[in-house]
């Protein structure tokens, strides 16, 4: 089935309304920002032009925000255990007509392990040279969201289980999620096509794509060379990607520009009431962090005289330094005052709102007391997995009354928490004071050759022989990663960064320090996303990888297409 042909409904409709996309719909009235604290995380479907319009004099068109959502694709892999069928963990995107993604060489990790065979290729890179010579990816698929439809009433009315029956039932040919926005306060029907033919194309050495390794990791300045391309294949073919997909700009973006991010940030906790927070803080958080150093502990100590071991498992070891170090941020964020400052005050906020509207105060006015009560009954409880789960059941239940009155007081003038579904983030491309000095919008091959020198080429910060051979014909003034104000958390990651041409000006694969404490308020103070610019792409595409081609593919200057293409 084409594209084209996927992004029609069919004629029988869920609930007999519309099943195509309807930005206008929301977006159209949706003001400007009123509750910055709850983030730039929004939904296609509440897209703000009135905010885009006031903030930055600008602001899309409908059919600007079809293809950009056509054009972003979301990571997974199949898990018959999964009720969806599919576990999603990354976002990604088409960047040529030919069914051509780019995501991170971080979220394809696990792909490359399981197809390398004797060979080292998350170590020592991979390049297809050829389509012939891609490699399929057994078990890896891409999807696309191809319609939308608000499903509150059916769900409150029938349950989210029969409301995806049916959805299947009536269009069998698409995966459908039904999605709770606000904790429930709204939902929502997405329809995504599903590509499971992904053949891997080209990812760089391991080393130079996590360069700087854990000390370095949601850190800046930065020097991550870290994607992966990968081709979405369909009857036997390179998709015809055509209608949808971010061009490239090798020359990406400048300081001050408006950018925005299309991805699928995985999960926030911004509409957590302060005593969650400090539930989090004080228990949750740390003991995941205790029994995470214990993991790698012992990966690190079997790997230390185990070659082999070592190879196996250094996915599974850079994942959980990954989560460590992720999870220490989110700690340090509660324990920082000014976004616990910022956390009560939106919840005072938002239920003074509630209070003045006698009837939402009848129906959620104590919503908030009874989590608070719930988080001494869970501290009560530690240990004791029965009572609480049952707890967890119940605070859910509390959670979604929340989710409900925030809806009822703000509606989609906020962006509801991350849900691993699709949104657009705007932001602009800037620097930030860091340490008494300042954080500059952009680093340079220079600054990577320098530091593998200052460390003397010492594990993580060296890089591979392959490297070191070209330093002398690189253009070291080549940009390398950037930074920008734009909302985002851990599910962005392989999120293409466009302008507002929709030129692809950069690829996310992390965000500083600071940004972690955003995953309970938002704050774009010094808080920032982290991207590899494309002008180092296409530079160690050419000079190091012997990917000519590649790059001509990226920067539409090759003549050698697929043989199902057209120009």
């Amino acid at each position: 089935m084409t594209i084209e042909a996927a992004a029609r409904p069919p004629r029988s409709l869920l609930l007999r309304t519309s099943f195509l996309f309807a930005a206008c719909a929301l977006a159209a009235t949706a003001p400007a920002q009123t509750r910055k604290e709850l983030g730039r995380m929004w939904t296609f479907e509440a897209a703000p032009l009135g905010w885009f319009q006031e903030a930055y004099d600008w602001k899309p068109t409908n059919e600007w925000l079809e293809h950009a959502r056509m054009a972003s694709l979301r990571f997974g892999r199949k898990n018959e255990k999964n009720p969806d069928g599919y576990d999603f963990f990354c976002s990604a995107s088409f960047v040529t007509p030919f069914g051509l993604v780019m995501t991170n060489h971080h979220c394809a990790r696990d792909a490359i392990v399981s197809v390398q065979g004797e060979a080292d290729w998350l170590k020592d890179g991979f390049y297809a040279g050829s389509f012939d010579g891609e490699v399929k990816l057994p078990g890896f698929v891409m999807t696309q969201m191809v319609r939308q439809q608000d499903v509150t009433a059916a769900v409150n009315a029938e349950g989210v289980d029969a409301v995806k029956a049916k959805a299947k039932e009536q269009d069998p040919g698409h995966l459908h999620q039904v999605i709770a926005l606000y904790q429930g306060g709204n939902y929502q029907l997405y329809s995504f096509k599903v590509f499971d033919d992904l053949r891997l194309v080209c990812a760089p050495h391991g080393q130079v794509a996590h360069f700087g390794g854990d000390p370095d990791n949601f850190c800046y300045p930065r020097w991550g060379l870290d994607f992966t391309f990968v081709r979405a294949w369909e009857d036997g073919k390179p998709v015809d990607s055509t209608q949808w997909f971010f061009s490239w700009k090798t020359g990406g973006a400048k300081e001050g520009d408006l950018v925005f991010v299309t991805g699928n940030p995985g999960r926030t906790g911004r509409l957590m009431t302060l005593a969650q927070c400090e539930f989090e803080r004080d228990h949750r958080l740390p003991a995941i962090i205790a029994r995470t150093k214990a993991q790698l502990d012992e990966l690190y100590a079997k790997s230390k005289d185990d070659a082999e071991f070592e190879k196996k498992q250094r996915a599974t070891i850079l994942r959980l330094e990954n989560t460590r170090k992720a999870i220490q941020g989110y700690l340090d964020g509660l324990q920082n005052p000014r976004i616990m400052a910022i956390k009560t005050k939106a919840e005072s906020d938002l239920r003074a709102a509630v209070a003045k509207n006698a009837d939402l105060q009848k129906q959620y006015g104590d919503a908030w007391d009874r989590v608070a009560t719930l988080q001494k009954a869970k501290v009560a409880a530690l240990g004791d997995v029965d009572k609480t789960k049952a707890l967890g059941d119940e605070e859910r239940a509390e959670n979604k009354r929340i989710g409900e009155a925030c809806f009822a007081v703000y509606g989609t003038q906020v962006p509801p928490d991350a849900t691993m579904s699709l949104r657009i983030s705007d932001g602009v491309v800037k620097g930030y004071p860091m340490n008494g000095t300042l954080a500059p919008w952009f680093t340079t091959l220079y600054g990577q050759f320098a530091r593998h020198h200052e460390f003397a080429g010492v594990h993580p910060f060296d890089l591979p022989k392959q490297w070191l051979e070209k330093e002398k014909e690189f253009d070291l003034a080549t940009p390398f990663n950037f930074v920008a104000t734009c909302d985002i958390i851990g599910g962005n990651s392989g999120s293409p960064m466009i302008d507002k041409d929709q030129n692809v000006v950069g690829l996310i694969f992390d965000g500083n320090i600071e940004m972690l404490g955003n995953n309970y308020v938002f704050d774009d103070e010094i808080s920032r996303t982290v991207s590899v610019h494309p002008a180092i792409i296409v530079e160690a595409l050419r000079k190091v990888y012997g990917a000519g081609k590649l790059a001509d593919e990226l920067e539409r200057k090759s003549s050698v297409m697929p043989a199902n293409a057209t120009k």
